[in-house]
């Protein structure tokens, strides 16, 4: 009787730069227990990921309380349209299972005075008119498309975001 191991569980630290990257975001943390649904429930996702029969090599985490992310190493097989559908509906199950919308485009996330914060993105003006946000506010560029970017360029002041434009 031989035993074999599960395979280990990907994460982001151990996909390369140029696995592709989805984030969505929360207007809220998300509790605990809501990232231990991520995480279990993505952990089950990207077991059965496939393209065209061929499993996707994957990975679903929560980065900063806020931020659900979705690698994948396209090296072994590439993530196709209706692969990428599934993960859409994967993220809309979660929305509703948790009762949080993630897909909201408009919704821009910072560090604020008390941490990490978010607003409408049609508030942005208000706020930098307020100085309650400056152009070295540090934001989070969720338009990142590789976990390169993710590492690089996720976190950024504002005027090195694509919002550099409300300046």
């Amino acid at each position: 009787m031989s035993i074999t191991a599960a395979a280990p569980i990907r994460t982001l630290d151990s996909m390369p730069a140029h696995a592709r990257a989805w984030v969505y975001k929360a207007a809220r943390d998300l509790g605990q227990a809501e990232q231990k649904l991520v995480h279990e429930r993505g952990a089950m996702f990207t077991a059965a990921w496939a393209a065209h029969g061929a499993p996707l090599d994957a990975c679903v985490e929560v980065l900063f309380n806020r931020f659900v992310v979705i690698a994948v190493d396209e090296a072994q097989a590439e993530a196709s349209g209706c692969s990428i559908d599934k993960s859409v509906a994967f993220i809309k199950q979660l929305e509703h299972d948790l009762n949080l919308m993630l897909t909201d485009r408009m919704v821009v996330v910072y560090e604020g005075a008390n941490g990490i914060t978010s607003c409408r993105l049609q508030d942005l003006p208000t706020l930098l008119k307020s100085g309650a946000i400056s152009s070295a506010t540090v934001v989070y560029d969720d338009l990142v498309s590789t976990v390169g970017e993710l590492h690089d360029r996720f976190r950024v002041p504002l005027n090195s975001s694509w919002m550099q434009r409300f300046l």
